[in-house]
């Protein structure tokens, strides 16, 4: 009997079918060798084997061509293209308020006592008010010292300015009369003595004349010719009279002057001198004295005592802590990319930590010029009213406080805060491509207000990105826009 094995068009393989052996041909059949009969069969499986790997394949094909042809998910979004918005621009920021001067007092004499205090913490001041007071005995004992020394150093100048008392100047001016009245007499005496000699000496040669024509005797000549010469002395008698009165007189007026002048001139400078200094002195001490009474240096309120009775004051030890003119500041710690945005005199809203619903208003007076290298954050300085309107609450320095510094409108590029997520610090979007994929893109922000965020980079002003939905996409992942 003959064995077929056949294929059908599924791929099986049919059942072998036997057959009648043709005459003549079933003993020769039956004597084929049994490596002949082996040989059919293993084509036979190899047959088999090829028609199943053929099946498999066919339907390996059919299901990727499907799994290709099915549609993947899509997820439906909402969005928005990049573009300027015009913004109130404000920069939030915290700081600590204190005060906006704050006056460190203390004593500047060493080594008193500290007698009495004034004022505790909190108190208002006024300028030259009594704060304490020092025990200054042994200061007003040097000074009184000094004073006394002062007063007799001033008499010992006097007396080489002008050594002579005034009754001794007025002998002196009565001795430099008296001169004079001399001076005058002995004038006198020699008009005097002058005329009698002019008379002796005529009577003298009237007489030698007589004597010639015998009318009076040589007895009588010669007697008027020595009193001639008697006038004669008696004239130069008085001439040298008159010449020591003069002298005597001018001697007179020399001491007079002197005792007007008074005593030398570098006796008097060196008396100066020593005056100029006992007054430095006293002044000294009387600032010392002074300086033991401790006011305020200005109007305010004393925001620390430091200062305790009895104590011994020291130079450079503070007393008192105090708040200049009662003005009280904001510090508050800004971003550095925020710093370029904010400007002195930009109106500031102030509001307590500790009571929200308590608002002033502020003004920016500085912005530091240094930036923490560290924290990457610069201090901004804001003045803050004492008192607003009828408000009795007040800061206090200490208090943490928030503020809001207007700075004014701009229109800078800017996206709804919606659509900016974070991941590991970092904010990104999701750009919408042209094929409808999105892609991630980081972005740097800015300013947030009104519900949305200046991006400073990453975006470009037309891209389309989504603004909702963007928290159930990745990367590459297909997108339909909600219209």
């Amino acid at each position: 009997m003959e064995v077929k094995s056949t294929v059908n068009e599924t791929g099986s393989v049919s059942q072998p079918q036997a057959k009648p052996p043709s005459d003549g041909l079933g003993a020769h059949t039956q004597s084929q060798p049994f490596y002949k009969r082996r040989k059919t069969i293993v084509l036979s499986v190899v047959a088999i084997i090829a028609c199943v790997g053929v099946l498999m394949f066919n339907q390996a094909h059919n299901g990727q061509e499907a799994k290709i042809q099915a549609p993947e998910p899509v997820i439906t979004v909402t969005t928005e293209k990049v573009a300027p918005h015009l913004m109130k621009g404000v920069v939030q920021v915290n700081g600590t308020v204190w005060a906006w001067d704050p006056l460190t007092i203390g004593s500047e004499v060493n080594g008193l006592r500290i007698e009495s205090i004034e004022v505790d913490d909190g108190d208002k001041v006024k300028r030259g008010q009594v704060l304490a007071r020092l025990n200054a005995s042994v200061l007003n004992a040097q000074l009184a010292e000094e004073k006394a020394k002062l007063a007799a150093q001033h008499a010992t100048l006097k007396r080489t300015i002008q050594p002579n008392r005034p009754e001794d100047l007025v002998s002196l001016q009565a001795a430099v009369y008296q001169g004079e009245s001399a001076v005058a007499e002995a004038e006198t005496m020699l008009v005097k003595a002058k005329a009698n000699l002019s008379n002796a000496q005529h009577n003298a040669e009237r007489y030698r004349g007589l004597v010639t024509q015998g009318a009076v005797s040589q007895l009588e000549a010669d007697q008027k010719d020595t009193e001639a010469k008697t006038a004669d002395a008696e004239t130069r008698n008085a001439e040298q009279k008159v010449r020591t009165a003069k002298f005597q007189l001018e001697q007179a007026k020399q001491r007079l002057i002197m005792g007007q002048q008074g005593g030398r001139k570098e006796d008097v400078d060196i008396s100066r001198a020593t005056v100029a200094q006992m007054q430095a002195n006293v002044q000294r001490l009387e600032a010392l004295v002074a300086q033991s009474v401790i006011k305020a240096p200005s109007d305010g309120f004393i925001l620390r005592r430091d200062a305790h009775l009895g104590e011994i004051t020291a130079v450079g030890k503070a007393l008192f802590l105090m708040v200049r003119d009662n003005r009280l500041e904001l510090r508050a710690q800004v971003a550095e990319v925020d710093l370029p945005l904010i400007h002195p005199g930009q109106k500031v809203e102030v509001t307590d930590s500790t009571a929200s619903n308590y608002k002033v208003l502020g003004t920016v007076r500085e912005v530091s010029p240094m930036i923490d290298q560290d924290l990457r954050l610069g201090t901004v300085r804001i003045d803050l009213p004492v008192s607003q309107g009828n408000q009795t609450h007040i800061f206090k320095p200490g208090n943490f406080a928030h503020a809001t510094i207007d700075i004014g409108e701009r229109t800078p590029l800017a996206v709804p805060s919606s659509a900016i997520l974070s991941r590991e610090n970092k904010s990104f979007v999701y750009v919408v491509n042209p094929d409808n994929t999105v892609s991630t893109r980081n972005v740097k922000t800015g300013e947030r207000a009104a519900g949305h965020a200046e991006i400073l980079s990453g975006l470009n002003a037309g891209e389309t990105i989504v603004v909702r939905g963007a928290g159930f996409l990745k990367n590459g992942d297909l997108v339909r826009i909600s219209q």
